[in-house]
């Protein structure tokens, strides 16, 4: 009997890299997109795959496969959607993504795909502009019919994902904050592309979060409240040991300003320019933007030695 996989945070990063070890190991499956995409040839090759393929002007995609068959390269374009807010306009600028990788040769066609569950499907208007749709329930059933391991750990997470997706929100997502957001995350990958941000642009643009080599401690930018925060969770109860390694930050100049705790975390947190996400990206102070990447760079940084330590006296 195959071993019981169970992961009770799966987020869309996680079905991302399910869906594309699928395309890239799994012809049947490339079969079915192929299908879906009104794709008809004898035999292929997936040519690439690659995750958050982005563009500065025109945002990312979730997953993009190139697939090559009979002389033709054909690019899959694919947004996937657990229960998060669909964007205005996400699926034009897929289309115009698109029409951009066939302009500088990526791919001669083109085919823009939604991966959801089907309740996300039916309830979300922006979700049916999408021209192939791929439920979440008609990849479980696909890898129920698979007795190899790793199509049994695919069933498993596509069963876990969907019992436990929220219901659609109805809810819009505040295009001002989004639109400021997007630039921001330009911004990221062209001057501090080493930075692990993990807030996507279907996100309000309030804040956003990094991740870092230390285990489940992160970085958060509080954009408008001006805080960049080194965020320990579960640490509330040792306040005390998160000061004195702030203490030691400071020490070796690194301007921690405070300690704060929360009811479940502890932070590090260094203050840094407000920005106005009112006033727009294209109106902010570039030397107080770079006084807020600076900061954030220094405290992942900070987190990452601190794991590189770790992981030499473990061993």
């Amino acid at each position: 009997m195959a071993s019981l996989y169970f992961n009770n945070t799966i987020c869309e990063r996680d079905m991302d890299l399910l869906f594309i070890e699928s395309a890239l190991t799994d012809s049947e499956f490339c079969n079915i997109l192929l299908d879906k995409a009104n794709i008809y040839v004898d035999s292929f090759q997936v040519v690439s795959a690659e995750l958050s393929k982005s563009d500065s002007e025109l945002g990312e995609s979730d997953i993009t496969v190139v697939i090559e068959a009979e002389g033709l390269k054909y690019g899959l374009l694919i947004e996937d959607k657990i229960d998060a807010i669909a964007m205005p306009e996400q699926h034009a600028r897929y289309i115009k993504r698109g029409e951009k990788g066939v302009k500088t040769g990526d791919y001669h066609e083109f085919r823009v795909f939604i991966f959801c569950p089907e309740k996300y499907y039916k309830n979300n208007d922006e979700a049916k502009r999408y021209e192939h749709f791929m439920s979440y329930e008609e990849c479980k059933a696909y890898f129920a019919g698979k007795t190899d391991p790793l199509s049994i750990f695919r069933y498993q997470q596509l069963e876990q994902v969907l019992a436990t997706a929220h219901s659609p929100r109805s809810n819009n997502v505040n295009e001002m904050a989004n639109s400021f957001l997007r630039q921001y995350i330009s911004y990221q990958k062209e001057h501090y592309p080493s930075l692990d941000l993990s807030t996507k642009e279907d996100k309000n643009g309030w804040w956003t979060d990094y991740r870092t080599e230390l285990g489940n401690v992160f970085i958060n930018h509080k954009i408008q409240e001006g805080y960049v925060d080194l965020t320990i969770p579960k640490a509330s109860d040792k306040i005390d040991r998160a000061k004195i390694i702030a203490e030691w930050a400071r020490q070796h100049k690194i301007k921690i300003a405070t300690v704060v705790k929360t009811k479940k975390s502890a932070m590090l947190r260094m203050h840094v320019p407000k920005l106005n996400i009112q006033d727009g990206f294209e109106n902010v102070d570039t030397d107080e933007l770079k006084q807020c990447f600076d900061a954030i760079k220094e405290l992942t940084d900070f987190a990452n030695i601190i794991e590189m330590t770790n992981s030499i006296t473990s061993q």
